[in-house]
């Protein structure tokens, strides 16, 4: 097979000077390389019609056209009004608005001479007096490059700093590149027929030279044919990254340990932990080893449900490793299930980075030992240092945070253990598969009991005195506040609110009840900050989305998301689960922007009109299919370049592929037919534990 390079090499050095000083706006928006840039998918495709004679049929229509200019109306530089030039398009009068232009009398008699002719190319309008406008319309040079703004048009994702006719220059170079390459196909010839799917270099240029029936869902074939590439890949890295032929350690015993534990618990189990726990204890007492996400709600009781599977463990002589993605999350987990196994005699141990030295060294050798039974830590437990005596069972926390070769770094410091996932993201089904093959999921569908539920308001940024006012009352009743920000600092690029600002804001009402906390800030300053806030020595913690998981102060009653509109439904549940963690009634207050979009609007209509994570979740998969990109990443979810995941429409098309691919990486594998595959394998997969991607 040959050897790929000019898609493998880096935009900067491929394309042209004026592009490749763009080059880290495109590494944001799609990648380093140019077969990144080429499955950088168009969201949708438009038509944009020339023609010189309007008509009605013609509006709500992409229309380049000619306009001779009759008169300019230029308001008052500090009106808001538009700029108006009036003008005609063969017989018909024509109004073009220009918002937002600030531009001298000067400029705009050069730009818009008076009985000149124009070529503009916009949406089609009509006014209330039923003339027809442009809005904005983008001003062309000549009549040539006019004729050119007619046809099919990719409408592509973009990024600050990046528009779509730098994307159209980008793709006519990319293109060149990807036909200056001599590309095997990888696919066998029966998937191509069988399927109806193009090769994968005509799937690509297919794409990109669109025609107007194409469209961003997976009807088309060339869609389909790059989607099945990816899953494939993902397929295959997949078992690649399963251990082979190591049966797991079979874990039974009189579960002892655990009926001494839940004698100290003050509350008893839901139903939905209860059926999870027998799901787990029955995976973990086969030699087939157990793969299992555990999902559930906020504040629904999965860490219960690990400590107990812990302790079974324990109890049959193994060791528990728990991987966590921050500090804050490691510190709060090692109190609580430090407090319950020192009863029974369990020494359970911390890593992060912030262990060094004798303390770091104790730790190591009372792991590796046996001597310490479990494990807490963030990514320092997945370095080589770390050690285990008899590591039977590995926990996963919020999994979506860490790339499969981590997990399978600690994975590969026991003799094949059981693992369990864990996520407060619902997932679909689907995606359950795509990212762990065939995996077995547990849900807890409840709340602990003695719950109340969190009321959740809105209310617009510029009330922001009546929010100070209500807190005011909670501080006095002793309870503690949460005022999340998007940002930590000031950002020319974003009219929103930042920490810094905030914290500076709310101390001029609350002096040093007030806290900071973000996620650059150094371990020992955010331990100290976060200890200050959990023990009462200040009542409100002013923070990014550092607090978004896992974190748990039981008197913190009150939640402010300000700028709630940027974030997305997940996120947005996600932090409104830091209260509403005991008896006391908990408020979760969203503060936006009056400007919204209608899809910010219904955002924030479903988390004030439920609490329940999984219906949430099904909302966000129906909103996010209404091909919305959000302005804030989600929580949990895997970002595919050739397709929507989460469109409901895409759903049973990828359940299709997946089906067919799951089987045919199989066969991959199994059969020793990779290296066939490793081209396919450099484009779509991060990280894969042969290292293919080294090759190039």
């Amino acid at each position: 097979m040959q050897a790929i390079k000019q898609i493998f090499k880096n935009i900067e050095t491929c394309l042209s000077y004026s592009l490749s000083k763009r080059a880290k706006l495109f590494k944001k928006l799609c990648g380093e390389r140019v077969i990144d840039l080429l499955l950088h998918m168009p969201s949708y495709v438009i038509e944009k019609i020339y023609t010189e004679q309007l008509s009605k049929e013609m509006v709500d229509q992409i229309i380049t056209t000619k306009v001779r200019i009759d008169c300019v109306e230029q308001p008052n530089a500090r009106s808001r009004k538009p700029i108006i030039v009036f003008g005609k398009c063969g017989e018909a009068v024509v109004e073009i608005l220009l918002f937002n232009y600030k531009m001298s009398q000067n400029y705009i008699k050069s730009a818009f001479p008076i009985d000149s002719c124009i070529f503009v190319s916009g949406k089609l309008g009509l006014s209330y007096a039923n003339i027809f406008q442009f809005v904005n319309p983008e001003k062309l040079a000549s009549k040539s490059i006019a004729m050119q703004h007619s046809g099919s048009f990719n409408i592509y994702p973009l990024t600050a700093g990046i528009f779509q006719n730098t994307i159209y220059a980008a793709m006519k170079e990319g293109l060149r590149r990807l036909d200056d390459d001599d590309i095997d196909e990888w696919l066998p010839e029966d998937i191509l027929f069988k399927n109806g799917f193009p090769k994968f270099k005509d799937a690509i240029k297919s794409i990109h030279n669109p025609k107007i029936s194409q469209n961003s869902e997976l009807e088309t074939a060339e869609r389909r044919r790059l989607c099945f590439d990816e899953m494939l890949a993902e397929q295959i890295n997949i078992r690649l990254m399963q251990p082979k032929g190591q049966p797991s350690v079979i874990i039974k015993n009189n579960k002892s340990l655990i009926s001494k534990l839940m004698n100290f618990l003050d509350f008893e189990l839901t139903e939905s932990q209860d059926k999870a726990l027998h799901e787990i204890f029955t995976d973990m007492e086969s030699s087939k080893g157990m793969m299992r996400l555990l999902q559930g709600d906020v504040g629904s009781g999965k860490t219960i449900v690990a400590i107990l599977a812990a302790l079974y463990a324990i109890e049959s002589g193994y060791q528990c490793a728990l991987l966590v993605p921050t500090e804050i999350l490691a510190r709060q987990h090692y109190h609580i299930i430090a407090e319950y196994f020192t009863r029974l005699g369990i020494l359970v141990e911390m890593l992060t980075a912030n262990e060094t030295g004798k303390l770091k060294a104790t730790i190591l050798e009372r792991v590796e030992s046996g001597s310490a039974k479990v494990l807490i830590g963030t990514h320092a437990i997945i370095t080589d240092r770390v050690k285990f005596h008899n590591l039977g069972l590995v926990v996963i926390d919020e999994q979506h945070r860490f790339g499969v070769g981590q997990r399978l770094q600690l994975i590969g410091k026991g003799t094949a253990p059981h693992i369990l996932s864990m996520t407060a993201t619902p997932i679909p089904r689907t995606m359950v598969m795509a990212m762990y093959g065939d995996i077995a999921v547990s849900s807890i569908t409840e709340k602990p009991k003695g719950r109340t539920e969190i009321i959740t308001t809105a209310i617009r940024i510029n009330k922001i005195q009546e929010v100070i006012e209500a807190i005011k009352k909670i501080i006095s009743q002793n309870q503690k506040i949460y005022w999340v920000c998007p940002l930590i600092e000031e950002n020319s690029n974003a009219d929103y609110t930042c920490v810094i600002n905030r914290f500076h804001y709310l101390k001029e009402y609350f002096s040093d009840d007030v806290q900071m906390l973000y996620g650059k800030m150094k371990s020992a300053e955010k331990q100290k900050i976060f200890a200050n806030f959990k023990e009462g020595r200040a009542h409100i913690l002013v923070s990014t989305t550092v607090i978004e998981v896992g974190v748990d102060v039981p008197d913190a009653t009150v939640i402010i998301i300000e700028n709630a509109e940027k974030f997305g439904l997940a996120q947005l549940h996600q932090l409104r689960g830091r209260v509403g963690r005991s008896h006391l009634q908990s408020y979760c207050i969203l503060m936006f922007d009056p400007k919204l979009s209608q899809i910010a609007s219904e955002r924030i209509r479903v988390i004030k009109s439920s609490g329940d994570g999984f219906y949430i979740a099904e909302k966000d998969l129906l909103l996010r299919g209404g091909g919305e990109i959000l302005g804030t990443k989600q929580s949990g979810q895997k970002k595919y370049k050739t397709f929507d995941a989460y469109s409901s429409e895409n759903q049973p098309v990828i359940y299709e592929v997946l089906k067919q691919t799951s089987r045919l990486a199989s066969e991959i594998v199994d059969q020793g037919l990779v290296e066939h595959y490793k081209n396919l394998l450099a484009i779509h997969v991060q990280e894969n534990p042969i290292n293919i991607k080294k090759s190039f």
